[in-house]
C-alpha cells in the first residue's frame, strides 16, 4: 500500500481553538466540532477560560458532534445522593470520570468545586480518571456534576479498579540488578580473574541473576505456559526459554567448570530490557482503557419501579411482567413495555434500529427494548416480560473476548515463534554435538552453546517490537485514536473491508436541512426562530441550526430566539404558534400543510417554507470511503435502517448498491461479518454488541457509551473518520517496520552465531554487540515511527 495520498485528500493543519485537534479541510471555522465550539463558548462565558493556559501546548480530545445528547443513564447518581443525605457530619464520595486528560481539567474541576458552596476538600486524579470530593449531607451532588458534564465529561460510580503496580516494581528491581551486575563485570572484563575479590564479585553477581530471573523472568515463564496451556505459540515463548536455557548453561559453567564463563551480566541486561518491552507495550493501553467509564453491563443498569404511590430505583433484574415503569426524560426503556399513559410519547430508535428520528407512540404501543425517552416529562410503561426475556440481555452480555486478546498471537507472529524457538535449539543442539564429536571436551562444548543460546536471546521481540507498538499507539492517540486491545494492531494489517454501521458512524447521528432556507420576511423569520427554540425535535434542532449558519454567511446577527413564546407542540406532528394575528405551523406535510419535503412552514395555511431533512454525514465521510479505496479496502455499509435510507446514504459516500446492506437484526449483522472474516466493524448503538464482539477487528466513536467501547479493540473522538484509515495504515507500516527489525536481527544472529559456534564469543564481546543490536533496531524503529514520517503527515 502507498504510504502517499492525493493532496486531495490530506486534511489541513488547522488546529481547533477548544481541542488542538485538526480541522477537516472541508469544515469552515476555528473549531472542528459543535461541541468544541460550544464548550469553548461556555469556557469564555463562565470566566474559565485559564482552562487553555493551564492545558499549555498538549492537545486536548475533541468533544464531538454528539455534545448535549442525552443517553446517559444518571440512576446511580439518584442512589449516591440518597447515600449522602443519610450520612452524618462529612462524607467522601468516589466517582469515576470519562475525559479528564490534563492540568487543565483537574483546575477546572476544582474550581467548580469551589464556587460551589459546602464542599470541604476535592482530589482528582487524572491518571486514574478518579475523583474524590468530601462533603457535608446537604451539598448539592447532583447540580456538581451536572455542572461538569457540560464541559463534555461524563461521571459513574467508583467501578476502575487501581491500576497493577506488578510490572512496574520487578522492572525497577531487574534494572538496579542490571545496572550492579555491569559494574562487577567490568572488573573481570579488565583483567581480574582471579582472588578473593574476583569470586566475592562472581558469586554475587550469579546471586543477583538468580534473582533477576525469579522476579522478572517469571513474567515472561507465566505468560508463556499459559500460552502453552492454551495451545497458542505466543512471542514470550522464545524469551521464557532464552532466558532459562541462559541462566541454566551459565550457571553450569559457574559452578561445575573452574574459570567458566558466565554471562550473568549480559543476561541480567537482557530481562532488564525485556520488561522494558513489556511497559511499553502496556502502558499506552491501560491509560486509553481508563480514559473511559468502566463498563458494568446489566448490573449498572436500574429502573424506576411505580409500587402505589411511590416510585423505587430497582436493578433492572428485578423487573417482572407487568410492572409499572417510570421513565424520566433520556431514560432508557429495559424491556419491552406497553405505553400507559393517554397523551402521545416520543422515544428514540436509534440505538435498537438505526433510525435517527423519534417515533410517537400511543397508548398500549409496544416500545422495544433499548428505547431512549426523548419526551420533557416523565412518563408510565407496563413491562411485557420478566427482564430475563428482554432482548437487551443479549445485547449488553459481553463474552470477554477483547479483553483476553493478546499481542503477536497472530498466524504470522505464531508461525514466526515456532521457526524461531525451532532454530535456536536445532543450532544448539548442532553446535554441542560438533564441539563434542571434534573436541572430545565437554565443558568447552557447553560454553560455546552457553553463547549461542545469550546471543541469540530475541532483543529485537523484546524491546524493539514493544517499542514500535508503543509509538504506533501513541501517535494514534495524538490523532484522536485510542486503542484497547493488545492484538488489534497485529489483525488490523491484515484487514481487508472496512464495514460501517449507518446512523452515529458513517453519520453525526444528527438531521440536517438538505437545502438552503430561502429568505423569509422578517415577522415570519421571528415566529420560525421562536417555535425551534421551543423545541428539542431533531428537526427543529436541525433548522435551527440552518438559520443560524445562514445568517453567518450573510453576515447579519442569528434570528433572536424568544424561548417564551407560546408555542404549542403536537406531539408526533409538529408546532404551532399564534402571532400577530395569524397562525403559524411547523412539522410534517399533513400537519402544517400540503408539501413535498417532509418538513413544512406554514402561515395561515400558506406554505412558506418546503424543506427536506436528511441525516447529517461526517464532515470527511465521502472523502475518507474515496481514501479507502485507493488504499486496497472494501468499504461496506451495514445497518438495522431501512434499505431505502442505507441506499441513499450509500449513494453519498459513493458506496456501490451492493455494498450497502439494511434491514439487518442484530443477529443478522453478526452472520454477516462471519462471512467477512477479515472485516473491520465500526459502529456505535446497542444493535452492534454483538458484531463488534464478532468481527475479525471493531471500534466505536460512541465514548459516551462504556458497553461499546468494552466490545471494541478501539474507540476515536474526533469528528471525522480520518483515524479509522490512519489505523489500518499504521497497522500496515508497524507490520512492514517490525518484519524489517527482524531482518536486522537475523542478520545480527547470523554474525553472532557464526562467532560463537566458532568458539570465538566471549563474555566481552557478547556484552558489546548485544547493546549494539538492541539500540540499531531501537533507533530504527524509532526513526519509523518520527512524527514527520509520511504514516502520519499524508
Amino acid at each position: 500500500m502507498s504510504s502517499a495520498v492525493p493532496t486531495l485528500f490530506r486534511l489541513s493543519r488547522v488546529s481547533c481553538t477548544h481541542c488542538g485537534g485538526d480541522i477537516a479541510s472541508d469544515v469552515q471555522g476555528e473549531f472542528c466540532c459543535q461541541g468544541c465550539e460550544a464548550v469553548h463558548a461556555l469556557l469564555e462565558q463562565e470566566d474559565l477560560s485559564r482552562y487553555y493556559d493551564l492545558r499549555g501546548t498538549s492537545a486536548g480530545v475533541s468533544v464531538g458532534n454528539a455534545f448535549g445528547e442525552n443517553h446517559r443513564d444518571h440512576a446511580w447518581l439518584e442512589m449516591a445522593v440518597a447515600d449522602l443525605r443519610a450520612a452524618r457530619g462529612l462524607k467522601r464520595i468516589d466517582l469515576d470520570v470519562q475525559g479528564l486528560h490534563c492540568t487543565g481539567c483537574v483546575w477546572l474541576f476544582e474550581e467548580l468545586f469551589r464556587r460551589q458552596p459546602g464542599g470541604a476538600e476535592v482530589v482528582v486524579n487524572p491518571s486514574r480518571g478518579r475523583l474524590s470530593i468530601t462533603v457535608p449531607s446537604d451539598f448539592d451532588l447532583e447540580k456538581y456534576v451536572s455542572a461538569i458534564e457540560r464541559f463534555g465529561y461524563a461521571f459513574g460510580p467508583a467501578r476502575k479498579q487501581a491500576e497493577s503496580t506488578d510490572l512496574v516494581w520487578r522492572m525497577g528491581v531487574c534494572i538496579a540488578i542490571a545496572m550492579n551486575a555491569m559494574i562487577f563485570g567490568i572488573s573481570t572484563y579488565v583483567g581480574l580473574t582471579e582472588g578473593r575479590i574476583f569470586h566475592f564479585f562472581q558469586a554475587l553477581t550469579f546471586s543477583l541473576t538468580a534473582v533477576s530471573v525469579v522476579v522478572g523472568g517469571t513474567v515472561f515463564f507465566r505468560s508463556a505456559w499459559q500460552a502453552i496451556r492454551a495451545r497458542v505459540l505466543h512471542m514470550d515463548l522464545p524469551i521464557a526459554l532464552g532466558i532459562a536455557l541462559a541462566f541454566t548453561s551459565s550457571t553450569y559453567g559457574y559452578l561445575m567448570v573452574r574459570g567458566g564463563r558466565s554471562y550473568f551480566d549480559t543476561l541480567d541486561t537482557f530481562i532488564a530490557l525485556m520488561l522494558v518491552g513489556r511497559f511499553l507495550q502496556e502502558r499506552v493501553l491501560a491509560k486509553n482503557r481508563a480514559r473511559l467509564l468502566e463498563d458494568d453491563g446489566i448490573d449498572g443498569l436500574f429502573a424506576r419501579k411505580v409500587l402505589g404511590d411511590a416510585v423505587k430505583l430497582v436493578p433492572v433484574r428485578e423487573i417482572a411482567a407487568n410492572d409499572r415503569l417510570l421513565v424520566n426524560p433520556g431514560d432508557l426503556v429495559p424491556v419491552d413495555a406497553d405505553l400507559d399513559v393517554a397523551l402521545d410519547a416520543a422515544f428514540s430508535l436509534d440505538w435498537i434500529s438505526g433510525e435517527s428520528t423519534p417515533t410517537t407512540f400511543s397508548k398500549g404501543d409496544a416500545i422495544s427494548a433499548g428505547a431512549f425517552s426523548c419526551n420533557e416529562r416523565a412518563i408510565t410503561v407496563v413491562a411485557r416480560t420478566d427482564f430475563a426475556a428482554s432482548p437487551l440481555l443479549d445485547l449488553l452480555r459481553s463474552t470477554g473476548i477483547r479483553n483476553r486478546d493478546q499481542a503477536r498471537a497472530t498466524t504470522f507472529w505464531r508461525n514466526l515463534t515456532r521457526y524461531y524457538v525451532i532454530g535456536v535449539l536445532a543450532i544448539a543442539a548442532s553446535a554441542l554435538a560438533g564441539w563434542w564429536i571434534v573436541t572430545g571436551d565437554f565443558v568447552r562444548s557447553a560454553s560455546v552453546v552457553t553463547a549461542i543460546l545469550i546471543v541469540t536471546c530475541p532483543c529485537a521481540f523484546g524491546i524493539a517490537t514493544p517499542l514500535a507498538y508503543e509509538l504506533a499507539q501513541g501517535g494514534l492517540r495524538r490523532a484522536g485514536l485510542f486503542v484497547r486491545t493488545q492484538g488489534f494492531l497485529d489483525r488490523a494489517a491484515t484487514v481487508r473491508s472496512v464495514v460501517f454501521d449507518k446512523t452515529g458512524t458513517l453519520t453525526t447521528g444528527a438531521l440536517r436541512i438538505a437545502s438552503d432556507v430561502p429568505d423569509l420576511a422578517p415577522a415570519d423569520e421571528k415566529a420560525l426562530a421562536d417555535m425551534v427554540a421551543r423545541s428539542s425535535h431533531p428537526k427543529s434542532v436541525a433548522l435551527k441550526d440552518a438559520l443560524v449558519q445562514k445568517a453567518a454567511r450573510s453576515g447579519r446577527a442569528a434570528p433572536a430566539f424568544d424561548d417564551r413564546a407560546d408555542v404549542r407542540e403536537v406531539l408526533g406532528l409538529g408546532l404551532e404558534l399564534q402571532a400577530a394575528g395569524a397562525v403559524y405551523r411547523l412539522g410534517s406535510p399533513r400537519f402544517a400543510g400540503a408539501g413535498a419535503g417532509d418538513l413544512v412552514f406554514t402561515k395561515d395555511g400558506a406554505v412558506l417554507l418546503d424543506l427536506h431533512t436528511d441525516e447529517a454525514l461526517r464532515p470527511d465521510a465521502a472523502r475518507e470511503i474515496q481514501a479507502l479505496r485507493e488504499d486496497g479496502f472494501e468499504p461496506w455499509i451495514l445497518s438495522g435502517d431501512g434499505g431505502a435510507r442505507v441506499q441513499k446514504l450509500a449513494q453519498a459516500v459513493n458506496i456501490p448498491a451492493d455494498h450497502a446492506v439494511g434491514d439487518q437484526s442484530p443477529e443478522g449483522k453478526r452472520s454477516w461479518v462471519g462471512a467477512h472474516p477479515t472485516a473491520l466493524f465500526v459502529g456505535d448503538g446497542i444493535n452492534d454488541g454483538l458484531v463488534s464482539e464478532a468481527a475479525y477487528a471493531s471500534g466505536t466513536p460512541a465514548i459516551d457509551r462504556p458497553f461499546m467501547a468494552a466490545r471494541c479493540d478501539f474507540y476515536f473522538t474526533t469528528p471525522g473518520l480520518h483515524p479509522v484509515r490512519l489505523a489500518l495504515r499504521v497497522a500496515r507500516h508497524l507490520r512492514s517496520t517490525t518484519t524489517q527489525t527482524l531482518w536486522i536481527a537475523m542478520a545480527y544472529n547470523v554474525l553472532t552465531v557464526s562467532l560463537a559456534m566458532a568458539g570465538l564469543m566471549s563474555p566481552v564481546v557478547c556484552a558489546i554487540v548485544m547493546p549494539v543490536s538492541s539500540l540499531t533496531t531501537v533507533l530504527y524503529v524509532t526513526r519509523a515511527f518520527s512524527r514527520k514520517h509520511p504514516v502520519w503527515t499524508s
